[in-house]
Order: structure tokens, then C-alpha cells, then sequence
């Protein structure tokens, strides 16, 4: 999720309260413990039934049996998902987290995805295809993400935002859209068109709102041995084709 930092300040907090396992201890205990946010789909999000499913839960699967361990998931809010890692909580985050600089002072990112964002409308409504589109409409995005930051952006560029409504998840942002409480999202792209595709009778994705970045899995600075090792495994994954079988699966399209 091209996400931001609300527990950048809560780093420093947990920093030193604990030690990162390293490589040769997630091996031993034979499970590499990954945060998700499970409010993405079809990142990562929850099944019917309870079980945590979801493009980025298969990739983090695979890098697992790579590193010779199981993948155990630990679900956590996004304003809490940074300091988790610092506090030792687990080993890695991926879920869908956009390398920032500010991120990038804090923890390692091994990138392994572009993603862009979009707007999606309701089906009906006046299109968006830029954010000078967005004038006297309201805006719907997950508060604490780079959608929200971007959106800010453009309000402060001079663009005449009704409002701005930031939501916990990216489900209630649609909810907003669908019930009318909000004219516009602005969203990862992967996530609109996974929303568009289910509800296409509400959904419309309206134009790009930015180009594809790139998306990383976090690690502790002083996590080297992790860090290389999951380094290793992505690009093993792309040379095998495991990784294309795995985001077609549930993309429909090859990676960008």
C-alpha cells in the first residue's frame, strides 16, 4: 500500500527495549514471524473464514519455505506496524508499504513491487482523471498512507478539495464512496481494481493519480542477515518465475 509513517516519532520509543532475531534464530525456532495490516485487499486482508490471504501473504509464504521456515502472520493496525518492528514484535513487515525516505532512515526495505495509485468514482458520477478533477468534490483515502499525504499535496497546491476524509482502513473508504459520504478515493492501484472488479455495478476506476513506486518489505537496520537473506530469496523467486505465478494469480496481469 503506498502507506506513510504516523509511528515514525514512536520508533525511538522501542529502539532499544529489545534485540532483532537474527537469521541462524528465526531458522532454529523454524518460523518467520511477518506483521499485515489486513485491511488491503487483495494485498492482504482476511477470508470468510478467518484465515489471512492475499497477494503479499503468498509472496511472504515463499520467501518462508526460500529461508527454510514457516510463515507465521501477526496482525497489526498500519499507526502501529512500525513500531511493532522496532519493538521486536516480529521480524519483517510486508504489507504493501511504500519506501519512503523518512521509512527508509528507520528500517531496511528489500523492494519487490511498483505500484501506482488511482482514483475510483461511482459508477454515474463526473470522472477523475486528474487531481484537477478533484475541485468541490470529497476525498476518501486511508489515513496515514501516501494517498492521504498526496491528497494534502494537492489541496495545498492550490486545488479547491471540499474535504478531505481519512478512514482506519481501506474498506471504509469505499463504504464512504458506495453510501455517498465521499465523492472520489484516491488508492493503490491494485487495490481499486481488485475493489472495482467485485462491486463493477458501483466501482469505476477513473484515471491514474500516480505513477507505480515501489513497495518494500521492512527489516531492522541491524537485521543484516535477515535482510540479505530475504534479499536472496525475492530475486531467486523472480528468476524461477515463482513470483510472476504468484502476483498473476491474483492480479491477472504480470508485474510492473
Amino acid at each position: 500500500m503506498l502507506k506513510t509513517l504516523t509511528a515514525i516519532l514512536c520508533l525511538s520509543l522501542f529502539c532499544n527495549l529489545s534485540f532483532a532475531r537474527s537469521l541462524s534464530e528465526i531458522q532454529k525456532d523454524k518460523k518467520l514471524k511477518i506483521a499485515v495490516d489486513t485491511t488491503y485487499p487483495p494485498m492482504e486482508f482476511e477470508s470468510i473464514d478467518g484465515k489471512i490471504i492475499g497477494l503479499d501473504v503468498d509472496l511472504a509464504k515463499e520467501i518462508a519455505k526460500n529461508l527454510k521456515v514457516e510463515a507465521e502472520f501477526i496482525v497489526m493496525p498500519w499507526d502501529g506496524i512500525l513500531a511493532g518492528l522496532a519493538g521486536n514484535r516480529y521480524d519483517m513487515i510486508m504489507s504493501s508499504m511504500n519506501i519512503t525516505p523518512e521509512r527508509s532512515a528507520q528500517v531496511n526495505f528489500v523492494p519487490y513491487l511498483n505500484m501506482g495509485q488511482v482514483f475510483i468514482i461511482k459508477n454515474g458520477t463526473n470522472k477523475v482523471k486528474s487531481e484537477k478533477d478533484l475541485t468541490g468534490r470529497t476525498v476518501a483515502v486511508q489515513a496515514d498512507t501516501t494517498s492521504y499525504t498526496a491528497v494534502e499535496g494537492f489541496q495545498k497546491s492550490g486545488i479547491k478539495i471540499k474535504e478531505i476524509k481519512a478512514f482506519k482502513g481501506a474498506t471504509d473508504a469505499f463504504s464512504a464512496v458506495k453510501s455517498n459520504q465521499a465523492d472520489v478515493i484516491l488508492i493503490d492501484e491494485a487495490v481499486g481494481l481488485y475493489y472495482a472488479g467485485l462491486d463493477a455495478k458501483t466501482f469505476f476506476v477513473s484515471g491514474e493519480a500516480m505513477k507505480p513506486e515501489p513497495i518494500g518489505i521492512a527489516i531492522r537496520k541491524e537485521n543484516k542477515d535477515l535482510f540479505e537473506a530475504v534479499s536472496k530469496a525475492v530475486k531467486t523467486m523472480k528468476d524461477n518465475g515463482s513470483f510472476n505465478k504468484i502476483y498473476k494469480s491474483w492480479l491477472k496481469a504480470d508485474p510492473k
